[in-house]
């Protein structure tokens, strides 16, 4: 799965823009290698939201709502606190070694991050975690434009994340 194929699906010409994006200054700020894919679809697509329901925080929306950097430090601190109050860390998380680092967001309130080891070694595949409102965690070993594809498709196996939005006529949003 490809940015291109997310191009067509949601009529954005590819490529959109030439990226603006200072990648490099993004994964030092983060302190975490940016997956190749999203870059790509940052630099094609910018932030926005497909289908007004799954939103892609960027770090071109600076000061805006779904900035990457403000909000990757966010969900950080929350989930700390959260955490240290005795909410259950999944299995699938090694807290003293894998971060997680949110990329997109829900209308639902969902919240999409990939799961990070703290070595960072750029070998290793990122998995994508989703975590809903109520702390339940899912698990995907896709790529995030491999993800938001099978999301549209129809082809992704989660209970957490509505499929309902991606019914109605896709889209791509800028914000």
């Amino acid at each position: 799965m490809s940015v291109p194929e997310l191009a067509r699906w949601a009529n954005v010409s590819y490529p959109q823009a030439p990226g603006e994006v200072d990648w490099n200054s993004v994964s030092e700020e983060l302190r975490a290698l940016i997956p190749s894919d999203y870059q790509e679809m940052i630099d094609t697509f910018g932030g926005g939201s497909f289908d007004r329901h799954i939103w892609i925080h960027s770090p071109r929306g600076r000061g805006e709502p779904y900035d990457l950097v403000s909000g990757v430090i966010e969900r950080e601190m929350a989930l700390e606190l959260l955490w240290d109050a005795g909410e259950e860390v999944p299995a699938a998380i090694d807290r003293e070694n894998d971060r997680l680092i949110a990329w997109a967001s829900t209308g639902d309130g969902e919240y999409l991050y990939w799961l990070v080891p703290e070595k960072n070694d750029s070998q290793v595949r990122r998995r994508i975690a989703v975590q809903d409102y109520d702390g339940d965690w899912e698990f995907f070993d896709f790529s995030c434009t491999e993800f938001l594809l099978r999301w549209i498709n129809g082809q992704l196996d989660t209970n957490l994340i509505s499929s309902a939005f991606a019914e109605f006529e896709h889209s791509f949003i800028r914000y």
